[in-house]
C-alpha cells in the first residue's frame, strides 16, 4: 500500500513538474535589446577595419595642414565642400555623402588645438586604434586612439552613427600635472579678481548712498521754501482785500452823505463820516 502511494505521489510530481516547464517555454520572449546589441556588435566586426582606416587617413590629412597655411587650405576645402574621398580619391565608409556639419567643427577644433600639438612624431598604426561599440541607440562606435606629437601626446576620438556619418569629433591634448595646477590656480585667480571687483563695485553704489539723502533733503527744503511763501502770499493777499473793502465802504457813505445832503439842501461840512463795520449776528 505504501509502494502505491509513493508511486502516485512520484507520478503527480513529475505531471506538476512537465506543467510548468511547459507554462515557462510558452511565456519566454526574445530580449530586442539583447538581439539589437547582437545586431550591432557584428555590425561593427565586419566594418571594423573601414572604420580605422579611415581614422588613420583622416589624422594623417589634419596633421598635413600644419602653421597659417595648413589653416588657409584646411579652411578652402571645407568652404568647397571638397571631403577626404576627394583628397585620397579613396571611397571611405564614413561621410559617404559628403561633409557635414560634424565634420567641419571637427577642423575647426584641429585649427584652434595644432599650435599646442606640433607636428605628429609617429606613424599611425591601425593595431593601435580602438573600435568600441556604443551604448546609445543612434550611435554605432567609437574610435578612438592616442599619438604623440611634438609637444605632446593627444588622444583623438570620432563617434560614428548607425549611418556611417560623423557624429562627433574630439581632439584632446594631455597636459602634464604641473600645467594642470598652473591652469587651476590661473582660473582660481581669475574667479577671485572677478570677486573683488564686483565687491569693490558694490562698495563705490553703497558710498553714493550718502549724496541721495542730501538730494532728498535739498527737495525737501525746497518744498518747505515754496509752501513759506505761499502761506506769506495768501496773508498779503487777504490783507489787500481787507483795505480795498475799507476804502469801499468809505466810498459808499461818502455817497449816502451827499445824497442826504441834497435833499434836505444843508451842507455837508458839519457831518463826521465814520467807517460802517458789518456786525453778523446769528440768531441761535
Amino acid at each position: 500500500m505504501k509502494k502505491t502511494n509513493l508511486k502516485r505521489f512520484l507520478l503527480l510530481f513529475c505531471m506538476l513538474a512537465c506543467v510548468f516547464s511547459m507554462t515557462a517555454c510558452g511565456n519566454a520572449q526574445i530580449d530586442t535589446n539583447t538581439a539589437k546589441e547582437s545586431i550591432k556588435d557584428n555590425e561593427v566586426a565586419y566594418v571594423e577595419n573601414y572604420l580605422k582606416d579611415w581614422a588613420k587617413d583622416m589624422i594623417l590629412y589634419l596633421d598635413s595642414n600644419q602653421g597659417e597655411a595648413g589653416t588657409d587650405a584646411l579652411i578652402a576645402d571645407a568652404e568647397a565642400g571638397i571631403t577626404l574621398n576627394d583628397v585620397n580619391s579613396k571611397m571611405y565608409i564614413v561621410n559617404q555623402q559628403g561633409m557635414n556639419v560634424k565634420t567641419i567643427g571637427l577642423y575647426n577644433s584641429w585649427n584652434s588645438t595644432k599650435d599646442e600639438l606640433g607636428e605628429l612624431k609617429e606613424s599611425v598604426d591601425v593595431n593601435n586604434i580602438n573600435v568600441k561599440v556604443s551604448d546609445e541607440t543612434s550611435e554605432l562606435c567609437t574610435i578612438s586612439v592616442k599619438l604623440k606629437f611634438e609637444k605632446r601626446v593627444c588622444t583623438f576620438e570620432f563617434v560614428i552613427n548607425t549611418d556611417y556619418t560623423l557624429e562627433s569629433g574630439a581632439i584632446n591634448p594631455s597636459y602634464t600635472t604641473g600645467e594642470k595646477m598652473g591652469k587651476a590656480g590661473m582660473n582660481t585667480l581669475i574667479g577671485m579678481g572677478t570677486v573683488f571687483v564686483v565687491l569693490i563695485f558694490i562698495s563705490f553704489i553703497i558710498s553714493l548712498f550718502k549724496y541721495i539723502s542730501v538730494y532728498e533733503n535739498r527737495k525737501k527744503e525746497q518744498k518747505e521754501d515754496t509752501a513759506s511763501v505761499g502761506v506769506d502770499n495768501a496773508i498779503a493777499q487777504i490783507v489787500s482785500n481787507e483795505e480795498e473793502n475799507v476804502e469801499d465802504d468809505l466810498e459808499l457813505i461818502a455817497v449816502i452823505t451827499a445824497a442826504i445832503a441834497a435833499s434836505e439842501g444843508t451842507s455837508t461840512d458839519g457831518l463826521v463820516v465814520r467807517s460802517i463795520r458789518k456786525v453778523n449776528n446769528r440768531r441761535k
